[in-house]
């Protein structure tokens, strides 16, 4: 892996490290490729595996650091998907070519980065192997993203007084993910990205937001705790739930 490492750094180095988002996104970047890693071994997976789980995990956000510096912002809308630009950077511009990559995992590459940020997989459209890879780095980006929200320095968490919205409350209830169309205000946001624990598949990855509190962490630093106080328990309960 060491040299996909490098060929990774030397395209991030292209871009200006020394602005905090940018090298956020290259923390992050790294942060994740960990936890995929904790997560294949949580479910013993074999080297070569695991390797391919890493290298996912590291070209899974590639498109952020244009996507800052043309936009400056990380908000996918309807001219910038940072997945759907990963995959052409990757496979259209073909950066692919620089890294260490079975001619046979290439399409597992592809369709992980590809479905990494979207709301849920697709029921009938994947193989095997690219259906655990896709679960893989959606549940170790989804431990990142909570993570850096917990420590509330750099991504911010932001609430109002105002209530929540009736559907942004159905769907966190039902233990679904919320939809970016039924968010209303900042506190229906913050719902959306706890809501992201009901797409986890990994029993490694709900235990690790148990045991280092991201939700409590988060709660401690909204405006109206009362507020939200019933949805962090609930998604605390949705966590300890046995299958």
């Amino acid at each position: 892996m060491d040299e996909n490492y490098d060929a990774f750094d030397d395209y991030a180095m292209g871009f200006d490290l020394n602005e905090e988002m940018i090298a956020y996104k290259y923390n992050h970047t790294y942060r994740v490729v960990h936890q995929a890693e904790e997560i294949c071994r949580s479910i013993n997976l074999d080297t070569e595996e695991r390797d391919l789980a890493s290298l996912i995990a590291l070209l899974h956000d590639i498109a952020r650091f244009k996507q800052w510096t043309l936009y400056k912002t990380f908000e996918d809308n309807e001219i910038y998907d940072h997945a759907d630009e990963g995959v052409k950077i990757l496979f259209d511009e073909n950066l692919i070519d620089n890294f260490k990559v079975k001619k046979d995992d290439l399409e597992i590459v592809k369709k992980a980065i590809y479905y990494h940020n979207k709301y849920a997989l697709p029921s009938n459209e994947l193989s095997i192997r690219e259906n655990l890879h896709s679960k893989i780095v959606r549940d170790a980006d989804k431990l990142d993203i909570l993570y850096a929200f917990s420590t509330n320095k750099l991504l911010k968490v932001e609430t109002e007084e105002e209530e929540i919205s009736d559907e942004v409350h159905d769907e966190f209830f039902k233990n679904i993910q919320v939809l970016k169309s039924s968010v209303k205000n900042k506190n229906d946001h913050l719902l959306m990205l706890i809501a992201m624990i009901f797409d986890l598949n990994y029993d490694y990855s709900k235990k690790r937001i148990l045991r280092e509190k991201y939700l409590d962490k988060i709660l401690s630093y909204t405006k109206n705790k009362e507020l939200f106080k019933p949805y962090i328990e609930e998604a605390k309960r949705y966590l300890r739930k046995k299958d």
